[in-house]
């Protein structure tokens, strides 16, 4: 396979990811269904992950919420999932899940708000359902809940950690020079040794593909079983954007 071919497969891929999204929920009889992010105007480039926000009524939160997890799961099979209760949208829920389907790996983070707290994102558009609601500044727990903490557990962190190595992928490739993704990630491994002492080895974290081989390496001494399936595919996806983007440079 050449980079034309892998563009061609990612780009049908996220296509076809996103209108499954579209058609799962709109099965559930939501307000709105929106997306943003660079997607809302055409995607960066073929690594862009899919940002949805999804608006219920006040009286089915409580209800959706409960199956989140099956939904996701309809729509493509779930190989991580990360829920920030610091990112959720006031009385809903944020996840950011890394599908598997036959196109290869995507991330897609969904934002599940009731409708009562709703205002959505500057720069979204309207993917379904009602156009007319309010646009500004989000609001999440993070911004009016000082209270509201993201519980943490080995799983939860793996689970996070990896999410960021699948989003560091097209930092690799982008050569991004802004280093706060690189802090966030030594961040959370920092907070993972402590948690977790002598779990995994200290390393030396850096933007390239060699350091979140050896992450994922360690990670998987540590993983359950469906994670360990995870860090292999994700290994896989690393060692074809290598060999495709960085090795023939």
């Amino acid at each position: 396979m050449d980079i034309e071919e892998f563009k061609k497969l990612r780009v049908e891929g996220r296509k076809q990811l996103l209108e499954k999204i579209i058609d799962t929920f709109k099965s559930l009889s939501p307000v709105a269904i929106h997306q943003f992010g660079s997607g809302h105007k055409g995607y960066k480039d073929e690594f862009s992950d899919i940002d949805v926000w999804i608006t219920f009524k006040d009286s089915q939160i409580p209800d959706i919420t409960k199956i989140l997890s099956r939904i996701f799961a309809g729509v493509a099979p779930v190989l991580v999932k990360h829920h920030s209760r610091t990112w959720s949208p006031v009385g809903g829920n944020s996840s950011s899940i890394i599908h598997r389907t036959k196109f290869g790996l995507f991330l897609v983070d969904y934002y599940v708000s009731q409708f009562s707290e709703t205002i959505i994102p500057k720069g979204s558009k309207i993917l379904w359902g009602n156009d007319l609601l309010k646009i500004g500044e989000w609001k999440l727990n993070k911004n009016t809940n000082p209270n509201i903490h993201d519980s943490h557990t080995l799983k939860k962190d793996i689970d996070l950690l990896l999410d960021l190595i699948f989003v560091g992928v097209k930092g690799v490739v982008r050569k991004w020079d802004n280093n706060d993704f690189l802090r966030t990630l030594k961040f959370v491994h920092q907070n993972f040794l402590k948690r977790n002492p002598s779990r995994i080895k200290r390393r030396r974290i850096s933007l390239d593909f060699k350091s979140f081989h050896r992450l994922l390496s360690d990670l998987g001494k540590v993983s359950n079983k469906r994670q360990r399936l995870a860090i292999e595919n994700i290994k896989n996806y690393l060692g074809q954007v290598d060999d495709l983007y960085l090795s023939k440079r």
